[in-house]
């Protein structure tokens, strides 16, 4: 067996085999052998029929699997001795096989070489983890608002934070209706008897501030709202709108007083509540800047190297990469349309992303050896950032 290696562009090398006369003399002896001990013909016995008509029966059988046996028998012998740092098989073409020789060629995913970039005494930031009293006290009201029951409101009340409102709204975007616009608008277009709660991220920002301090059957227009470039739809995008919004009904927001606060939350006092609440915002404030001090770290490094990494590498970890945005997805309620829309960009974030986690297993293999991390491959990662940030400057 002769071999033969050429290096080629994004970790990959081409590597040749060639077999003489005698050695595939011994390949096709080998099936032909395996045909006749398999072969099942009227009129013979298993095992026994004549070589001759197994030839002619099963030619392109023969011809096929010569090809194979050729290749299994003989690429981990040629990778062993080409010293190839082998990935994985990406292709196999040009093959020959006959009674004169064999040869094939493979195209081989090769680990890729690059230079270690420094990773010790990196100068990563540190964060104050203290708690403040204003943060305390904001998440001892999210939970308390919680428990909130809601009341028809009074004649002569007025629209608050937290109160869910009924109302009427109309939209327009230089002068015209936002229908005519952007006839798949619905939501945003306009609505009749429409329930939504004062409170962030509900609805229109300007619509929810506008209906603050309004009455039951008041109407005010006018409402300025402008639609941001991105994640608006289709048509809409920095386009400046003008609503006109009716309260028709709304319903008050009760929030508890302490001893219910207290009793429905399972805790002894507000107080005991609030340090309660204390303790799991410093817990979560910690864990937050570790996970930030990691992933500062990571960033990094990565800024310090750019090699091409194995294609068939990214292209498995390209499989988790689009679960994972395919979950995120379904959350987020992204319909079929999204992706078809947004395919291109969808498939090159993903093997975006997928290269850089490829690219940074090897930092992170390559800074293990160099220190003597011992660990399993889910791990590695994890001790290696470990490792970085306790070499870190202070």
């Amino acid at each position: 067996m002769k071999t033969n290696t050429k290096k080629l562009d994004n970790c990959q090398v081409e590597l040749t085999v060639t077999l003489d006369a005698d050695e595939m003399k011994a390949v096709v002896k080998e099936v032909e052998k395996a045909f006749m001990r398999e072969a099942r013909l009227p009129g013979f016995r298993p095992g026994k029929v004549p070589i001759e008509i197994i030839r002619k029966q099963f030619a392109d059988g023969l011809k096929q699997e010569t090809e194979h046996t050729m290749i299994r028998k003989n690429y981990n012998d040629a990778v062993k001795a080409e010293s190839i740092d082998e990935v994985a098989l990406v292709d196999v073409k040009d093959i020959k096989a006959d009674a004169e020789g064999g040869e094939f060629t493979a195209i081989v995913d090769v680990k890729p070489t690059f230079k270690l970039p420094t990773y010790k005494g990196l100068k990563i930031t540190e964060k104050d983890t203290k708690v403040t009293d204003q943060q305390v006290a904001d998440q001892l009201e999210r939970l308390r608002a919680a428990y909130a029951k809601y009341e028809d409101a009074k004649e002569g009340d007025t629209v608050a934070d937290g109160d869910f409102v009924q109302i009427d709204y109309s939209g327009t975007v230089d002068g015209k209706p936002i229908l005519e616009i952007a006839p798949e608008a619905k939501i945003v277009a306009s609505g009749t008897g429409f329930w939504t709660q004062v409170e962030e991220g509900r609805f229109l920002p300007e619509i929810l501030e506008a209906v603050k301090g309004m009455k039951t059957g008041e109407t005010k227009e006018g409402i300025k709202a402008k639609f941001a470039k991105e994640a608006a739809p289709e048509g809409l995008g920095g386009k400046k709108a003008e609503y006109t919004v009716t309260v028709k009904m709304f319903r008050r927001r009760v929030l508890p007083g302490d001893a219910e606060f207290a009793e429905k939350a399972k805790a002894e006092s507000v107080e005991k509540l609030s340090a309660t609440i204390r303790e799991a915002l410093e817990k979560q404030a910690v864990e937050g800047e570790a996970i930030r001090r990691e992933n500062e770290a990571v960033e990094m490094l990565m800024k310090k190297v750019d090699f091409a990494v194995p294609g068939s590498q990214v292209r498995r970890a390209m499989d988790g990469v689009l679960n994972e945005f395919a979950q995120r997805a379904q959350y987020s309620g992204l319909g079929a349309d999204y992706f078809e829309k947004n395919r291109d960009k969808i498939m090159q974030d993903a093997e975006d992303a997928a290269t850089r986690q490829v690219r940074a297993w090897y930092v992170f293999d390559a800074i293990a050896k160099a220190e003597n991390i011992e660990a399993k491959d889910e791990e590695k990662g994890k001790k290696v950032i470990e490792f970085i940030l306790a070499n870190a400057k202070k």
